[in-house]
C-alpha cells in the first residue's frame, strides 16, 4: 500500500493543477484497462483498483476528493484506496452532479481527461449544469505524473522483478509440444504468486528466417492456441503490473538450437539497444530514442518499423517513443526499449528488449535479466 504521506503528496499535485489552470473541480474517471496515458490519471489521483466499467472521482481546491462507484462491492474495494468519501451512484453522471452542486459546483471550468471522460457523462452534466466548461488538462496530469516518488520507484522495482520471474520461469519450465496458452500459464504463475494484479501477455511462436519467415506478429496467446513445435522462436512481451505500475521485459527464446538467422536478428537488436542507451538521460528528448535506432538500424541495412517502446507508467503505453515526440526524460520515468526491425522480405522480427529507468546521471536497468538468446528443450 502507498502511505499516507504519498497520498498528501498527491493531493497537493491535484490542488495544484486545479489553481493553476483556474478550475473549480477536477473529474476523473478511470478503468483497469490497458490504454493511454488518460487511464493512469484517475488511479495517480485515487490509488484505486477498477476491476469491472468505469468509476469517477471529483477532486476540488480546498477539500478531500469524493468518489463516485456504483455498487456496494466497488465501494468496499475503495476503502482501501485514496478516497475516503465514497458514494454509490448507479447512474454516474446522476452522481457527479449531485456531488458538485452539494459543494457549490454548477458553473465555471471543471478539469477532466477529454479521451476518457464519456460523452454522455459530460452532455448529462453539461445539460443539468449549462455554465460548467470541461477543460481539458490531460497534458498537465501527465506532466505531474511524471514527477515519481521514491515510493513508485519502488514499485517499478519489484515489478521488474516479477517480469525477470516470469521469464526464468518459461526458461525452465516450457519446451516444444505446449500450447501458446500454456505458456502463458507458465509465465503468469510466478507474477500472480508474487502478488502481480495482472499481466498484459502477448507471444508470437513461429519459425525465424530472414527469407521465408513464420514468426507471426506478436498477439494475444488466446487469439489462437497453437501448439510451439520444435524449431520454432517464441517471441514474448512479459508486461506485469504491481500496485498500479507496469514494467515488460521483452524477450525471444528459441525451441532447440537457434538457427543462423536468429542469432543474426539478435545481435542486431541488442546491437541498437546497447547504442541508444546512451540517449537515455534527463533533459534528453523522447523523440532522440526513436531517431537513434532508426539510424543503428538503417545503418546495418534493415527497415526500422513501429513500435520501438514507449513510457510506461500507471498507463502501459503512457507515450509512444517516436521522432516527433519532443517531452524530455525526467529522472523516475520509466522507458521500454524495444526495437522492431524487417526486411523487405520479412513483415515480423523477433522481439527483444526491456524497461529502463531514467536515474539523476543517466538509466538504470530494471531488469536482471540476462541479453543472451536462450533455448528450450525440444519436445
Amino acid at each position: 500500500m502507498l502511505s499516507e504521506r504519498e497520498r498528501q503528496r498527491r493531493i497537493a499535485v491535484g490542488q495544484e493543477l486545479l489553481q493553476k489552470n483556474s478550475l473549480r473541480a477536477l473529474v476523473l474517471a478511470g478503468n483497469g484497462g490497458v490504454g493511454t496515458n488518460a487511464y493512469g490519471c484517475y488511479r495517480y489521483f485515487t490509488d484505486n483498483r477498477v476491476f469491472r466499467y468505469l468509476q469517477a472521482a471529483i477532486f476540488f481546491p480546498d477539500k478531500d476528493p469524493i468518489g463516485i462507484v456504483s455498487s456496494a462491492v466497488e465501494k468496499q474495494e475503495a476503502s482501501s484506496s485514496f478516497i475516503r468519501d465514497c458514494r454509490i451512484f448507479p447512474d454516474y453522471p446522476a452522481g457527479i452532479c449531485s456531488v458538485l452542486e452539494e459543494n457549490g459546483i454548477t458553473s465555471g471550468r471543471i478539469g477532466t481527461c477529454l479521451d476518457i471522460l464519456p460523452a454522455s457523462w459530460a452532455q448529462a452534466v453539461q445539460l443539468r449544469f449549462p455554465e460548467i466548461e470541461f477543460a481539458d488538462i490531460a497534458d498537465d496530469l501527465f506532466g505531474a505524473r511524471n514527477i515519481h516518488s521514491s515510493e513508485e520507484i519502488a514499485l517499478y522495482r519489484r515489478c521488474a522483478a516479477l517480469a525477470d520471474a516470469g521469464y526464468r520461469s518459461v526458461l525452465e519450465n516450457v519446451h516444444g509440444g505446449m500450447t501458446e496458452q500454456q505458456l502463458v500459464a507458465e509465465i503468469e504463475h510466478p507474477i500472480l504468486l508474487g502478488g502481480g494484479e495482472h499481466n498484459f501477455t502477448l507471444v508470437s511462436a513461429g519459425r525465424f528466417s530472414l527469407k521465408d519467415n513464420q514468426l507471426p506478429c506478436i498477439r494475444a496467446a488466446t487469439m489462437f492456441n497453437r501448439t510451439i513445435n520444435d524449431g520454432d522462436c517464441i517471441s514474448m512481451e512479459i508486461t506485469p503490473r504491481y500496485h498500479g505500475y507496469w514494467t515488460q521485459l521483452v524477450r525471444t527464446v528459441c525451441v532447440g538450437e537457434p538457427n543462423d538467422d536468429v542469432k543474426t536478428m539478435h545481435a542486431l537488436v541488442s546491437g541498437a539497444i546497447e547504442d541508444v542507451l546512451a540517449e537515455l538521460r534527463p533533459g534528453n528528448p523522447i523523440s532522440s530514442i526513436a531517431k537513434r535506432l532508426r539510424k543503428y538500424i538503417e545503418s546495418r541495412g534493415y527497415i526500422f518499423a513501429l513500435p520501438c517502446g514507449h513510457i510506461c507508467g500507471l498507463d502501459l503505453n503512457e507515450e509512444r517513443l517516436d521522432e516527433a515526440n519532443e517531452r524530455p526524460l525526467v529522472p523516475g520515468m520509466a522507458v521500454i526499449i524495444h526495437p522492431s526491425v524487417i526486411t523487405p522480405d520479412i513483415p515480423t522480427g523477433i522481439f527483444w528488449g526491456q524497461t529502463y529507468l531514467i536515474t539523476e546521471s543517466g538509466y538504470e536497468s530494471l531488469m536482471k535479466t540476462d541479453n543472451e538468446l536462450h533455448s528450450v528443450p525440444g519436445k
